[in-house]
């Protein structure tokens, strides 16, 4: 009963309310379509402003894999202009200098490039040229403001507008002395299955099996985790002495790792001395 008595006036109500909206619209229409054209103006314009401000940033602090539009014709003044749209990526970032790679594909049309881009082209092996752009750092912002450089991006995480720009980069392993190449013995593979499912106390034991039987990449990890300190107590004389094992059976990267070491504690290298009673 209530709401039988109350749904009339409600209604009316709404409908009042919808022809007032109506006449206002149709009254107003003119002023309301202007507001409409200026909010929708302003909101360009502050999009485009913010837009020219980021990329002037990302030119005044370049990055390695930054993307850049360039048209060579604004470049290139001595002759009638011409749009020659390139797709540039940065390659090396000095203090002075930046280097480009270059598209070997001049595009018409900037939506060319920016296509190019999108269906992942950057990728594609003989896209650059072999040749390099070099520009000075000092130079970036002038050629932005006359659009020979016509757009700037900076990727996130491997993409430009959807399309892949860079290769992603792997995950670093837990410890970057343990490697997961094959190695000589059953126990050291063992051990770098242990490793990475962090029980560091059965993968010592297991390195250590492994480097006993003369496994120099066991050698190598053992050393690793003794330096480091996993599964033990930080151990720098088994860590020499596990290096220099490894490194004297020609193991690169032990042998690097045993430079280091003497690098950084030259009193303690200078006192050990190989032996098999460590």
């Amino acid at each position: 009963m209530a709401l039988t008595t109350w749904l009339p006036p409600i209604l009316q109500s709404l409908f009042s309310v919808h022809s007032i909206i109506e006449r206002t619209v149709i009254k107003y229409s003119r002023f309301l379509l202007l507001m409409l054209f200026i909010l929708g103006a302003g909101y360009i314009y502050v999009s485009h402003t913010q837009s020219i401000a980021l990329q002037q940033q990302l030119l005044q602090n370049p990055k390695i894999d930054d993307v850049y539009i360039i048209d060579l014709g604004r470049i290139q003044t001595e002759r009638q202009y011409q749009a020659q749209y390139r797709i540039a990526q940065v390659r090396q970032v000095g203090e002075n200098n930046i280097v480009l790679a270059q598209s070997d594909t001049t595009y018409r049309r900037k939506r060319d490039a920016l296509r190019a881009i999108k269906l992942d082209s950057v990728m594609l092996d003989g896209f650059f040229r072999t040749e390099r752009l070099t520009f000075e750092r000092l130079q970036l912002a002038p050629l932005f403001e006359i659009d020979a450089i016509d757009d700037v991006y900076r990727a996130r995480d491997i993409y430009v507008m959807g399309g892949i720009v860079k290769q992603r980069q792997k995950p670093m392993p837990i410890n970057h002395k343990i490697t997961s190449d094959i190695g000589l013995t059953v126990h050291n593979n063992e051990g770098i299955r242990l490793y990475h499912q962090k029980d560091f106390t059965l993968a010592l034991a297991a390195f250590n099996t492994a480097a006993k039987a003369g496994d120099a990449w066991a050698q190598y990890n053992l050393a690793g985790m003794f330096e480091l300190g996993e599964g033990t107590n930080i151990n720098l004389t088994q860590a020499h002495y596990w290096y220099q094992k490894a490194a004297l059976q020609g193991h690169q990267r032990a042998q690097h790792a045993l430079t280091l070491l003497c690098e950084s504690q030259p009193l303690h290298c200078q006192s050990q001395t190989l032996s098999d009673t460590h």
